[in-house]
């Protein structure tokens, strides 16, 4: 199974940036020695969206950008493998965790290294770990939770975090079981900068997170890299890692990572791969931009992978129209989901495969087609008797009509994804011809805050296009089809739930028996079908191509991403 560096999904994006390289050169490989780090510097270009928020567990934080710059900066004690294992971290940890269930309650105990210490030389302590359980633990300020917590899953299963034998050591005790805890305590949150006695002000923290402008509280780091506040250049669109001076590891190979956002035009890309003012990149694959770097080897190497990562769609069920299930259930009925693969990610990939199934993907052993009858092929007849029972009237411009109100909707994506914009397109004539009217629209702010009216988190949508890049941690899921409470959403943008998914989570998440688990993830996803908030559309392939003359570059298609071992990383001299 897999870990990222927290147990809630991540959202893919992906907006135009500029192309702003000549102060930061490529994969070169003389100068910039440093004292705590190697030599050379390599640019990577960052294809999805430049980082509102640094701070990873509130939805303006809740980017691949900035898991991609936190992902060997701050630490966790778990890390997901290319192969979805995962492995406990021997740089944080002096050992690894273990795990006890004696008389029926759950005990993990970690045990920190000694030389473990934040960038600014305070020692890591279980204090850090007792704090990071208290941030995440809830959603709801009645019980001093903050309702900006994208994901309480497994934190809110724990009754303490205390310190053992010594500040070193962590005694984690569970009022319930939790059979993914390894997916806990990724993106350590360091307690001597962070915590308040007070919940309120504590909220107040979480919420405001960490502006990409301002950097990461007091620039700290508990990895081999470092991102200082003076090393972000929001106008340019710019995240340059240093190597962490306090760091006890290996050090970086580099004396500087330069994280770019290049945005998710094919024709950049090629151009700043061709060129070699890139020296990595990690693009949504598209067919033309797939074909063009292949043909530039041997100087650049280049995979196409399949990852844990997924297409789908949202409907805003709190909009009138998709408030009806008929409704839903007709959209899906009108869509031929193999057309749209076979006009997109197919087209480059012979392995792409329609997905027909929320918890697990193509490529899991555990995965299970338990969409109905009924979606597995398009049934435009369908469809359209099921809105004439629903009292819909088809108008003479061919769209059905109930009450005044057209059956006309908005599909809201990212900016600048011809991928997305492909898939939207196919989509709007197959729904056409069943009398529902769709148009695509790019929206800057899909993933923005609250306070962005037509983002995800405040609502302002009808249909969204994303994907989630995911992680083998079934529970991972919870966070995402969990029925919302009260003003925390957490991360079900449809806002749709029912308390017999919440049972089969909660049943998931003690579940040890990876057997017995996935058999509860596809009863669940069986009742996502049924009550179609979502529709899974296609495994997203993941795409790396690199400088052959940069070593140690290795694709881990899951939410770990491309820079998961970044410090290996070198320019060969």
């Amino acid at each position: 199974m897999k870990l990222s560096k927290r147990s809630s999904l991540l959202v893919a994006t992906g907006i135009a940036g500029a192309m702003v390289l000549t102060a930061c050169g490529g994969s070169n490989s003389g100068g910039n020695s440093s004292s705590s780090g190697g030599t050379g510097r390599v640019v990577y270009g960052e294809s999805t969206d430049f980082p509102e928020n640094l701070y990873p567990n509130i939805a303006a934080g809740n980017a691949v950008s900035a898991a991609n710059i936190l992902i060997r900066v701050m630490p966790g004690p778990f890390m997901v493998q290319p192969d979805f294992s995962v492995k406990w971290d021997q740089d944080l940890l002096a050992q690894e965790p273990t795990l006890d269930d004696a008389n029926g309650t759950q005990v993990n105990t970690y045990t920190i290294n000694p030389k473990a210490v934040w960038s600014d030389g305070t020692p890591i302590t279980a204090a850090d770990f007792e704090f990071t359980w208290r941030a995440n633990r809830s959603g709801d300020p009645a019980d001093g939770g903050c309702a900006a917590n994208l994901s309480t899953t497994g934190y809110e299963n724990i009754a303490s975090v205390k310190a053992g034998s010594d500040d070193k050591t962590v005694t984690v005790t569970y009022k319930s079981p939790y059979a993914d805890w390894q997916a806990l305590f990724g993106n350590l949150l360091p307690a001597h900068l962070m915590d308040k006695s007070d919940p309120v002000a504590l909220c107040d923290e979480i919420t405001a997170g960490w502006a990409i402008g301002n950097g990461i509280v007091g620039d700290i780091s508990a990895g081999p890299w470092q991102v200082k506040k003076e090393n972000i250049d929001v106008g340019s669109q710019i995240v340059v890692l240093t190597p962490n001076p306090k760091w006890w590891g290996d050090k970086p190979k580099l004396s500087q990572l330069v994280i770019q956002n290049i945005g998710n035009d094919p024709t950049t890309t090629v151009q700043g791969i061709q060129s070699g003012e890139l020296g990595v990149v990690y693009p949504q694959p598209q067919l033309d931009l797939v074909g063009q770097i292949a043909k530039l080897k041997p100087n650049v190497d280049s995979t196409v992978n399949f990852g844990l990562s997924f297409e789908h769609l949202d409907f805003n069920t709190t909009d009138p129209l998709l408030a009806d299930p008929k409704v839903r259930q007709a959209f899906g009925m009108a869509l031929d989901r193999q057309e749209i693969v076979d006009q997109t990610v197919g087209q480059f990939s012979s392995d792409a495969q329609v997905l027909d199934n929320r918890i697990y993907l193509n490529n899991q052993p555990q995965y299970k087609d338990t969409a109905p009858a009924m979606y597995k092929k398009q049934d435009t007849a369908g469809a359209k008797a099921l809105l004439e029972s629903d009292g819909y009237t088809l108008g003479a411009d061919g769209v059905y009509t109930k009450g005044g109100k057209r059956l006309s909707f908005k599909i809201d994506t990212t900016t600048n994804n011809p991928l997305r914009q492909t898939t939207i397109e196919v989509m709007i004539p197959q729904l056409q011809k069943a009398g529902i009217e769709a148009s695509f629209n790019a929206n800057p702010d899909i993933f923005a805050s609250a306070d962005k009216p037509t983002s995800l988190e405040a609502g302002g949508f009808q249909i969204a296009l994303f994907a989630w890049v995911g992680t083998p941690f079934v529970s991972s899921s919870q966070s995402i089809y969990a029925a919302p409470q009260g003003g925390s959403i957490q991360q079900n943008y449809s806002r749709m739930g029912t308390p017999a998914i919440d049972s089969l989570f909660a049943q998931l998440n003690e579940q040890p028996d990876t057997s017995k688990q996935a058999a509860l993830g596809n009863q669940i996803d069986a009742l996502l079908w049924d009550q179609l908030a979502t529709i899974p559309l296609y495994q997203k392939p993941t795409f790396i191509a690199h400088q052959s003359s940069i070593t140690g570059v290795e694709d881990n298609a899951s939410q770990a991403g491309p820079l998961w071992n970044s410090e290996k990383w070198a320019t060969k001299q």
